[in-house]
């Protein structure tokens, strides 16, 4: 029987600048009883003399090093290390609250889950909040359970819309992982969707709580999140892996659905990074992976028919407000060269955005919709967009019922 409830594992790599934020955070845990693993992925700043100089501070931190390998194979690493009945992979550039192990383990006990999973909120380089009560990330809000156990069962068609695909967020129960033997695939990025949604179909009880606690430092300068649009293609090979694992475990034609919905959901979110040399690069790269697969997710690409001209043609005469400042839309509204004077501003749940600007539009609360008295709501949300669709046309219909919601701008074969 193990004496460390949990083992916390860190893949490292130069990240002098917050490597000290993040163990200080740890160490303050109210909770205890932990392992600290840091796996050195072939550093080459001070990253490992701070290392060395916080082992001498606390015994339950364990140093070992590899030749650089990616997180994956970092994380595989302090996996096969790891002593505690429950694993936490936490990444090295972010900081946590104190109480996050604590929350974390009482749930994992008192409800006998194989899987807990927290909320989080994003921060910038400075530690400066940037974005709050997501409601689609990391959790899905509309969709996921609150402190009631469940698994794929529950959800067959969207269990892999639930939760984001991020490993930082999840205690998970070692057995788990051995009994599915899962681990991270060999990819240099993108390897936590496939370990994500593994961990997902696999555990027979699930438990999620919506409290931000751990900070998020979000597409910092030097991260692999960074360079994530160079690397697309990685994706695609990560949600491939997934299928070989599902059909290894017979489970695949249970999930088909759910599995094409997430690598469509995937494809929206990871090109609408892409600039247009990236994004061709990516389909030459996609049709030689599926040749003959690839048109299956054809609805998942990019939709280059939506410009600032097609959005003013499209709006015609009527008052409207934009629901979801998006990367996609926002390089559409930043790179028009005329406002568009029906566009009244856009809508967003994330609150630290409120009042910014997109290009010559404000960024509003969902609660201005009733002072700024649009005729109509056109959805601007690329990543999930059926799933964000269908909730606000009912939350529409019920709080707003003179006010229309257009239809779905990112459907192709629009008349």
């Amino acid at each position: 029987m193990s004496i460390v409830d949990i083992s916390i594992i860190i893949p490292i790599y130069n990240v002098e600048q917050y490597l000290r934020e993040c163990l200080d955070s740890i160490l303050a845990q109210t909770f205890h009883n932990f392992e600290i693993i840091c796996v050195n992925d072939g550093s080459t700043d001070a990253s490992v003399e701070i290392l060395d100089e916080y082992l001498k501070k606390d015994g339950r931190i364990k140093i070992f090093h590899q030749k650089n390998s990616g997180a994956g194979m970092a994380r595989n690493f302090g996996l096969r290390k790891a002593e505690g009945k429950y694993i936490l992979f936490l990444d090295s550039d972010d900081y946590f609250e104190p109480d996050l192990l604590q929350e974390l383990y009482l749930r994992a006990q008192k409800l006998d889950a194989d899987l807990v999973v927290c909320s989080s909120r994003k921060v910038d380089e400075n530690g400066n909040i940037i974005e709050v009560q997501n409601p689609n990330m990391p959790i899905n809000l509309s969709l996921t359970p609150m402190e009631k156990p469940f698994n794929r069962r529950d959800f067959l068609y969207d269990i892999f819309n639930l939760l984001t695909p991020v490993p930082w967020n999840k205690l998970i129960k070692r057995s788990l992982l051995k009994e599915y033997n899962i681990e991270f695939p060999s990819l240099r990025i993108y390897e936590d969707i496939c370990f994500s949604h593994c961990l997902v179909v696999c555990a027979n009880r699930i438990v999620v709580f919506n409290k931000e606690l751990i900070n998020y430092r979000f597409n910092r300068i030097g991260s692999h999140a960074e360079k994530r649009s160079k690397h697309t293609i990685d994706m695609v090979k990560s949600c491939l892996y997934l299928k070989d694992f599902l059909l290894r475990k017979n489970l695949f034609k249970e999930l088909k659905v759910a599995y094409k919905k997430a690598f469509i959901n995937h494809l929206r979110s990871e090109i609408s990074f892409c600039n247009n040399e990236e994004y061709q690069q990516f389909i030459t790269e996609f049709e030689a992976l599926l040749p003959n697969e690839w048109k299956m997710y054809d609805e998942g690409l990019r939709n280059d028919f939506i410009t600032s001209e097609y959005l003013e043609s499209f709006i015609g005469n009527k008052k409207v407000l934009l629901w979801g400042a998006s990367l996609f839309i926002r390089r559409i509204l930043e790179n028009e060269t005329k406002k568009i004077s029906n566009i009244l501003g856009i809508i967003d749940n994330n609150r630290a955005l409120w009042n910014q600007n997109v290009g010559n539009y404000k960024i509003y609360s969902p609660d201005s919709i009733s002072t700024l008295n649009p005729d109509c709501i056109l959805l601007t949300v690329l990543s999930n967009n059926e799933l964000i669709y269908d909730s606000l046309k009912q939350d529409l219909k019920q709080n707003y019922p003179k006010i229309e919601l257009l239809p779905n701008i990112f459907e192709k074969n629009r008349s």
